[in-house]
């Protein structure tokens, strides 16, 4: 009797995945992943890429208020001082030596101070670990710790008269202003000061390419392209080293 009650009694069914349902599940988590980690970090970029952008045309913009403000005259472009060849001056428009007070920049009082000007001064993709300061410059400056260089074709703190012309020239002087850049992204290898020499190669952080030789980069050479740019009529657009990195950028006449 009990061996029938016992043999009609249902038998439960115990729930649960089985070895090959798991490593199907598994499977299908892995291929979302590799599908979807590519796709997040190429948003991560464009979204860099953009606010790296506006942050080069924020910047751009106090400098161009400060030239309403002096007469059409440039801030000088902040070289180190190296007590030979480059001095400090009140018109650097950025003053980033860990010496001097930020907020003395010549674009402060335009662009914002603290906080909010480091930001502007800082693309969200560079690194700034391991910064080493110029050799050979004056003590106490530091390693530059901001992103941007100012063409130095506009204004250089060359050591003599800060208005000479040889050193520092009026945004009317500029022919083509929307082809010639005010400021962009240097190689973060060589960037140590916020100046830029229309030879020195562009950030690679955005992506690389290789060059046709259409400026300083010899063809076949790695440069730097999708690098944030403001140009001296006020736009901002992505450039490649073929078309910065080249001498037409340094003058002011040239069409």
């Amino acid at each position: 009797m009990a061996v029938a009650q016992l043999q009609n009694t249902p038998q439960r069914r115990v729930n649960g995945f089985t070895l090959v349902e798991l490593l199907v599940v598994i499977g299908v988590i892995a291929v979302l992943i590799g599908i979807l980690v590519p796709v997040l970090s190429r948003s991560r970029a464009a979204a860099n890429r953009a606010m790296c952008l506006n942050n080069v045309k924020q910047l751009y913009n106090g400098i161009l208020m400060y030239c309403n403000d002096n007469h059409g005259w440039f801030p000088t472009c902040a070289y180190w001082d190296n007590g030979v060849s480059y001095v400090t001056y009140a018109e650097d428009w950025v003053h980033w030596q860990a010496n001097r007070n930020l907020n003395d920049s010549a674009i402060a009082r335009y662009a914002g101070q603290n906080e909010q000007l480091r930001k502007l001064l800082r693309c969200p993709a560079d690194t700034f670990d391991g910064r080493k300061a110029a050799p050979s410059i004056v003590p106490g400056q530091g390693p530059y710790l901001y992103s941007y260089g100012m063409n130095d074709a506009l204004a250089v703190n060359a050591k003599g008269s800060a208005s000479s012309p040889q050193t520092r020239r009026k945004i009317t002087q500029w022919r083509a202003s929307s082809r010639k850049i005010a400021i962009t992204e240097l190689w973060e290898k060589v960037n140590t000061c916020p100046a830029w020499a229309t030879s020195v190669p562009l950030a690679r952080r955005h992506g690389t390419g290789r060059a046709h030789g259409l400026g300083y980069t010899p063809a076949g050479q790695t440069m730097g392209i999708n690098v944030s740019a403001a140009f001296i009529d006020g736009h901002g657009e992505s450039v490649t080293e073929d078309t910065a990195c080249s001498l037409f950028q340094a003058r002011p006449d040239s069409q």
